[in-house]
């Protein structure tokens, strides 16, 4: 049976991938799964699961190296300022240890001379991947839905939603698609060499987003524009790095501009189930997390 790794095992696509790999294998219908992790201690619910533990950081060569030795395929997600350095140390280690094949979750469009910081880092991972010849696929997720939980406060007490994408229409995704379909990327040759855009079933606005939360709580919410400068200013102010920030405000412009607007089959196509809808998300994530609080 083949032994996969996933990085970023803690996060919210990696976490959901390492986990579903595990109850596959203790079906007895996969490999071993491996999680590499940077604090052992967080990914806790992971051993507890079956999920393998090795701790490492992808500025440690040697911790990688030993994380990818006898895995058949790499689950390759990375993130921040310097994810496009982090994939290339991946990318690298995997090689050496004679990984086959690495499933990348990358951005949106990801280009070299796209809109965002992390849309160009993207682009040049995703040549990096294509240069070396490993066998490959590429998942490239559109706007996540779970950055509404953001506005989980501002629901609550004020029954408004603020985001700085103007009218614009994005084809939204909720992750644990995203995780889906790398799930089947892995367990499947089908979709090899493939760069596949993953979306939601439709392109909506925020002030669809705000009525799909309303109905769901029964009450109005509404949405409330912002520029896009001021989004990435207010996530500033409640601790969000300044490169993610930037991102952030980048991303706003770029949904403003209709940069999102459309969708794919993908996620079906791949997962072999609809893609969850706005109203699935706020049922089942959004929704109670207001209540919860």
């Amino acid at each position: 049976m083949k032994n996969v790794v996933v990085t970023g095992a803690t996060g919210n696509i990696g976490s959901r991938v390492a986990l579903t790999l595990a109850a596959r294998q203790a079906a007895g219908q996969g490999g071993g799964v491996i999680g590499f992790v940077r604090d052992p201690l967080k990914a806790a619910p992971l051993a507890a699961a079956g999920v393998t533990l090795r701790q490492g950081a992808f500025e440690d060569d040697a911790s990688l190296r030993a994380a990818f030795e006898g895995a058949d395929t790499v689950v390759l997600i990375t993130a921040g300022s310097t994810l496009a350095e982090q994939a290339r140390a991946g990318i690298e280690a995997a090689r050496a240890a004679g990984v086959r094949k690495i499933v990348r979750v990358s951005s949106l469009k990801a280009s070299v001379d796209g809109p965002t910081d992390a849309t160009r880092q993207d682009g040049r991972v995703e040549a990096w991947i294509r240069e070396r010849g490993l066998a490959h696929v590429i998942l490239r997720g559109h706007c996540f839905m779970q950055n509404i939980l953001k506005n989980v406060g501002s629901i609550r007490d004020e029954g408004k939603i603020y985001f700085g994408t103007g009218d614009g229409k994005i084809g939204m995704i909720d992750v644990r698609d995203i995780a889906d379909a790398a799930v089947a990327a892995v367990e499947s040759e089908a979709w090899d060499g493939q760069t596949l855009e993953l979306t939601g079933p439709e392109a909506i606005d925020f002030h669809a987003v705000a009525a799909a939360v309303g109905r769901e709580l029964g009450r109005d919410v509404t949405f409330v524009p912002v520029p896009p400068v001021a989004a990435g200013d207010t996530a500033r102010r409640f601790g969000v790095d300044a490169w993610t920030a930037t991102v952030l405000t980048e991303y706003c412009a770029a949904y403003a501009a209709g940069w999102g607007d459309f969708t794919t089959g993908e996620v079906e196509r791949l997962s072999g189930h609809a893609p969850r809808s706005i109203a699935d998300f706020a049922r089942e994530v959004l929704v109670p997390a207001v209540r919860g609080g």
